[in-house]
C-alpha cells in the first residue's frame, strides 16, 4: 500500500516493480516480474503501451521504462533527472489497483452496471481504502488495506452502514489488523491478498474463520446476493450469513422426504487454460441476454484429434461476428469452463469457451478440423415458378434457420493454409493459428492500427513461448514479433547507436583484446539500458552472446558456481550471526573453498547476493556482518542492498544504517546477551 512520503536525491536509481499503463492518472496497474525469463510474457501483455510512475501509486507521474537484466532483477526505471517521492515500489505496491479493478469486473459479471471505484490512499485516518459502489450507491464494498485505529474503524463502519442502509461489505487486507474484530462481531471476515502469477498479480478472496484460519479462493468462485458477498465457505440462512459447516449440511443430506427449498451449495466450475489456436467452431447461433461487454454463441466445437461437441463461445463485443456457415478458429488466451456435474441448475448448460478474437478458416487450413460441417445455407428460389412451387413450405424452412447476426464487429482475418500432409493435428492447429496471426499482423500494420498491433503481438508471443508448439512455428512467431516491435518503434526510433555497437561487435569482437571487448560490451549494455522501448529478440540474443563471450574470456564463473559459493558463504555468516560477531571479508573468503577473494569484484558481490537470497524481506541482510579489514562497513554493502531491492541510504547515513542492521541481526540470531559486547570503530 501507499506509505508516508519522504524526499530522495535527484539521481534516484531505486528499483520500481509496478507502474500504470497509458497515462499518469491511470488505474490500470502493471507489474514487471523480477526474473528475466518471464520478460517475454510481460512483453506479450504490453507490447505497445507507455508506463508511468502513476499518481495512484503515490508517484511523480513521469514516464518509466521497463528494463530487462540477466544478472539482476528486472525493474522499471525513471528517466533522469529524477525527483520522485514515491516510497512504495515493491511488487505489492499496486495491489490496491489490482483489487479495485478485479472487484469492478466481478461485480459487472454479477449483473451490476453502475459500478464505480474510488481510492482513499493518503488520508490521515483512511488506512488506505478502496471503495466500490453500485446499485446507485445503495450497495458498497470497502476494502481496508492498511492499519486503522479501532475507534476510526467503528466510526467508518457506522458511516458506511448509514450510507448504504446496511448494504456495505468490508474486506480486509493483509496489514489491516481489523479482521479479528470483524470475526468477533459477525462470526467471519472477508480478506483479500494478491499473489504474483507470471506477469500479473492475482487477486484472492479469503474467509477468515474463528481461530484465525483463512480459507482462500478467487473471485470467480464467489457470488453476490441481495445482502452479502458469499464465498464457497459462507451460506445464507434465516439468521443471516453464516460459516458453512459439515454439521449444518449433514441433516439435509440424510433426511428423507421432500428436498429442502433452500438453494444447494454453489459448487465452483472447473476452469482450464487452452493453448491459442487449438479450438475451432462452426454453426454459431447468438445467445440472447448476453453481457453487454461480451457476446455468447452456441456452436459446434472441435479441437484437433477430438470429436465435435456442442459448446458455448464467449467473445468480446468488439470481436468479429462469426457467420454460422463458416468455420472459425479461436485466437488469443482461451479458457474452458465445464458445467458442474450433478447440479440441476447447470443440467442444460454447455461448456463455455472464452476467447478474445477469431479468424475464419479456408482451404487447407481446415485440415485439422475435418469433423466440423457448417450448416448448408438455404438457397433462394431461382425463379417465380420455383417460388410458387415451394410456397409456404419454403417460408417455414426459412423460419427454422436463424438469421445471421448483423456484422457489428470487425471482420475476422481469413486463414488459407498450405498443404499439411504428414503433420500431426496439433502441429496443423499451431500452423493455422500462426497463419491467422501473420495475416492479422499485416492488416494491422497496413491500417496503422496500434491497438490491433499490440493485441496481435501478445498472441504471437504466447505462440512463440509455448513449449508444446513445434520449433518452426515458434521461430516464425518470434520473427513476426520482431517485425511488430520494429513497426511500433517507428522510423525515428532511438537505438541507432546500439545497432552500431552490435555491428562492431559482430565485425571485430572475436579479434579485440579483452579490455577493448569489455568496454564495447559495457557500452552496448549501457546504450540498451537507455532505450525507451523493448529490445528485439535479435538485440537480446546478440547482447547475451557477447556478455557470455566476455565472461568466458575473463575466466569468470558461471551463475550456478556463484550460487554454490553463496550457499557456503551463508552458512559461514550464520555461524558468525549466532556468535554475535562481525567478520572481515578476507576471513570469510579464506574459510570458503573456491577462491572467492580471487573473483572479479562484481562476482564477489553476486556471491553475497546469492548468500542473502533466502533472507526474509523483513530481516536485515546477513551480508551486513561482512566488514573491510578495519571492521568498517564494506563497500559491497550498498551494492548488495541495491541488487536485492532494499532501500539504499545516502552515503552520510550508510554507517548508521549498517550498525542498526548488525545489531538487529545479533538480536535475531543470538539474543540480547551479545548486544552490549558489540563495538564499532569510532563509536564512543
Amino acid at each position: 500500500m501507499i506509505h508516508p512520503m519522504q524526499g530522495f536525491e535527484e539521481e534516484d536509481t531505486r528499483k520500481v516493480q509496478t507502474a500504470v499503463a497509458g497515462r499518469p492518472g491511470s488505474d490500470e496497474p502493471v507489474f514487471l516480474p523480477f526474473d528475466h525469463a518471464e520478460f517475454p510474457d510481460f512483453l506479450a501483455r504490453y507490447p505497445d503501451l507507455e508506463f508511468f510512475c502513476g499518481s495512484l501509486l503515490g508517484g511523480c507521474g513521469q514516464k518509466l521504462s521497463a528494463k530487462r537484466y540477466t544478472s539482476k532483477k528486472c525493474h522499471f526505471a525513471h528517466h533522469p533527472p529524477v525527483r520522485c517521492r514515491r516510497t512504495a515500489n515493491s511488487e505489492s505496491s499496486a495491489d490496491h489497483l489490482y483489487v479495485g479493478r478485479a472487484l469492478k469486473r466481478w461485480l459487472q459479471q454479477q449483473g451490476k452496471r453502475d459500478v464505480s471505484v474510488s481510492y482513499d490512499l493518503f488520508g490521515a485516518d483512511s488506512g488506505g481504502c478502496v471503495d466500490v459502489s453500485f446499485d446507485g450507491g445503495r450497495r458498497a464494498v470497502r476494502v481496508q488495506l492498511d492499519r486503522m485505529e479501532r475507534k476510526s474503524w467503528l466510526a467508518r463502519h457506522k458511516e458506511l452502514d448509514r450510507a448504504t442502509r446496511g448494504g456495505g461489505d468490508w474486506i480486509y487486507g493483509p496489514d489491516s489488523m481489523l479482521a479479528h474484530n470483524e470475526v468477533d462481531a459477525a462470526g467471519y471476515a472477508l480478506r483479500v491478498q494478491c499473489r504474483t502469477v507470471g506477469a500479473t498479480r492475482e487477486v484472492q478472496i479469503g474467509t477468515q474463520l474463528p481461530g484465525h484460519t483463512i480459507e482462500w479462493t478467487t473471485l470467480d468462485h464467489c457470488r453476490l446476493t441481495d445482502s452479502a458477498i458469499l464465498t464457497p465457505h459462507l451460506e445464507e440462512t434465516g439468521e443471516g450469513v453464516r460459516v458453512r459447516t459439515a454439521e449444518r449440511g449433514t441433516p439435509a443430506a440424510e433426511a428423507s422426504g421432500p428436498a429442502s427449498p433452500a438453494s444447494p451449495p454453489r459448487v465452483a466450475p472447473a476452469v482450464f487454460q487452452l493453448a491459442p489456436g487449438t479450438v475451432a467452431f462452426t454453426a454459431a447461433v447468438p445467445v440472447a441476454g448476453a453481457d453487454g461487454s461480451r457476446r455468447l454463441y452456441d456452436a459446434d466445437v472441435q479441437s484437433p484429434g477430438s470429436a465435435v461437441t456442442p459448446g458455448r463461445i464467449s467473445l468480446p463485443a468488439e470481436a468479429a461476428v462469426p457467420d454460422r456457415d463458416q468455420i472459425w478458429l479461436l485466437l488469443g488466451p482461451a479458457t474452458l469452463r465445464l458445467p458442474v456435474p450433478g447440479d440441476d441448475r447447470t443440467r442444460d448448460s454447455r461448456a463455455v469457451i472464452t476467447a478474445e478474437s477469431i479468424a475464419r478458416l479456408e482451404g487447407n487450413a481446415l485440415e485439422p478440423w475435418q469433423g466440423l460441417r457448417p450448416p448448408a445455407p438455404t438457397a433462394a428460389p431461382s425463379s417465380a415458378r420455383e417460388t410458387a412451387a415451394t410456397g409456404p413450405e419454403h417460408g417455414r424452412a426459412r423460419e427454422k434457420a436463424p438469421a445471421d447476426p448483423p456484422p457489428s464487429g470487425p471482420p475476422g482475418p481469413r486463414v488459407a493454409g498450405p498443404p499439411a500432409t504428414g503433420r500431426s493435428a496439433a502441429e496443423r492447429g499451431a500452423r493455422a493459428a500462426l497463419q491467422a496471426l501473420q495475416d492479422q499482423s499485416r492488416e494491422a500494420r497496413d491500417t496503422g492500427d496500434r491497438d490491433a498491433v499490440r493485441q496481435t503481438a501478445r498472441y504471437l508471443a504466447m505462440l512463440r513461448d509455448d513449449p508444446t508448439v513445434v520449433e518452426a512455428v515458434r521461430d516464425a512467431a518470434a520473427a513476426e514479433c520482431d517485425v511488430l516491435s520494429a513497426w511500433s518503434a517507428g522510423p525515428t526510433a532511438p537505438g541507432h547507436r546500439l545497432a552500431g555497437l552490435l555491428e562492431r561487435l559482430r565485425q571485430e569482437g572475436e579479434k579485440l583484446p579483452l579490455a577493448a571487448l569489455r568496454r564495447l560490451v559495457e557500452d552496448a549494455e549501457a546504450e540498451a539500458d537507455k532505450l525507451d522501448r523493448y529490445l528485439t529478440t535479435g538485440e537480446l540474443d546478440e547482447l547475451g552472446r557477447w556478455s557470455d563471450e566476455l565472461a568466458r574470456r575473463s575466466g569468470r564463473p558461471a551463475l550456478d558456481a556463484l550460487e554454490r559459493l553463496g550457499g557456503e558463504v551463508r552458512a559461514a555468516l550464520e555461524r558468525y550471526a549466532r556468535a554475535g560477531a562481525v567478520v572481515r571479508w578476507s576471513v570469510v573468503g579464506a574459510e570458503v573453498d573456491g577462491g572467492v577473494l580471487d573473483l572479479h569484484p562484481d562476482d564477489q558481490v553476486e556471491v553475497l547476493v546469492q548468500a542473502d537470497g533466502a533472507t526474509a524481506r523483513d530481516e536485515p541482510l546477513l551480508s551486513a556482518l561482512v566488514t573491510d579489514d578495519d571492521f568498517r562497513v564494506h563497500p559491497f554493502y550498498a551494492r548488495i542492498l541495491d541488487h536485492l531491492d532494499r532501500p539504499v541510504p545516502a552515503q552520510a547515513d550508510l554507517r548508521a544504517q549498517w550498525e542498526r542492521d548488525v545489531l538487529r541481526l545479533h538480536l535475531l540470531w543470538s539474543g540480547p546477551s551479545h548486544r552490549a559486547g558489540v563495538r564499532f570503530p569510532g563509536s564512543p
